[in-house]
């Protein structure tokens, strides 16, 4: 028997789900399954901290990032601002220099950034916004 056809467990295929499939009576995106509202997607959460545990940290989240990317990690600054009804503003303050790599060509690694705040924080239903600060 070759590498290829080798699996751990011969009973199952390698990447079947456990439980009934989607198409079946229960669990798929629509109807039946998780909610009491039919749906996957709870629309509802308990407190400010939301159904997983505790929030994201986002001024931390993009405090690292930017601290990662500049060369000159020291003169990173964030600051967040509650704006309240769920919005957060981040500033990042750093270097002119590190600025551009934080930018990136064509604005492709602020974008990247952005987008990963959103996602994240799409599960808590808040509206999180990344700026930068220039010394201008």
């Amino acid at each position: 028997m070759s590498a290829m056809q080798r699996r751990e467990n011969q009973d199952r295929p390698p990447f079947r789900r456990s439980g009934p499939p989607h198409g079946g009576g229960g669990g798929g995106f629509r109807g039946g399954g998780r909610g009491s509202d039919g749906g996957g997607f709870r629309r509802s959460y308990g407190g400010p901290a939301g159904p997983a545990g505790p929030g994201i940290d986002y001024r931390g989240l993009v405090e690292f990032i930017a601290k990662s990317v500049a060369e000159k990690p020291e003169q990173v600054e964030v600051h967040a601002v509650d704006r309240g009804r769920g919005t957060l503003a981040i500033k990042v303050k750093m270097a002119d220099d590190d600025l551009g790599r934080l930018i990136g060509k064509a604005g492709r690694n602020i974008e990247a950034l952005r987008t990963l705040v959103r996602v994240a924080s799409l599960r808590e239903r808040r509206r999180v916004f990344v700026d930068l600060a220039t010394g201008r």
